[in-house]
């Protein structure tokens, strides 16, 4: 009975020792580091285009220039905004859509002519 728990035992170190040895190598590989950082660039075109649409249809920023850069859940918004209200407002919009851990302000208040 014993040598049954340690055989099974050895068999998980085995198999978990491989896996760590293929993770290892896998990661040197191009085509692989390609694809991840592929992948991770399309979250962001998702997530980007996520905020743009929310400030877009919203109401409260009728009158507003924005555009949105993120990169890795890290979004900054800029562009121009009537007031103050409206800057705090498309913030606010901003850090509300899911996968967005910090958003930059980098909006400017358009001044009446």
């Amino acid at each position: 009975m014993i040598k049954r728990h340690f055989a099974v035992a050895g068999f998980i170190a085995a198999v978990a020792l491989c896996g760590l040895g293929l993770t290892a190598f896998a990661t040197d590989d191009p085509q692989v580091i390609a694809s991840v950082s592929m992948a991770g660039e399309t979250l962001d075109a998702v997530l980007n285009e996520k905020v743009e649409t929310l400030l877009r249809t919203d109401i409260g920023l009728a009158g507003s220039q924005l555009r949105v850069q993120g990169r890795a859940g890290v979004v900054t918004v800029g562009g121009t905004v009537p007031d103050e209200h409206s800057l705090r407002r498309a913030l606010d919009l901003a850090s509300s859509v899911r996968g967005v851990r910090e958003v930059r302000n980098a909006m400017e208040i358009d001044s009446p002519k």
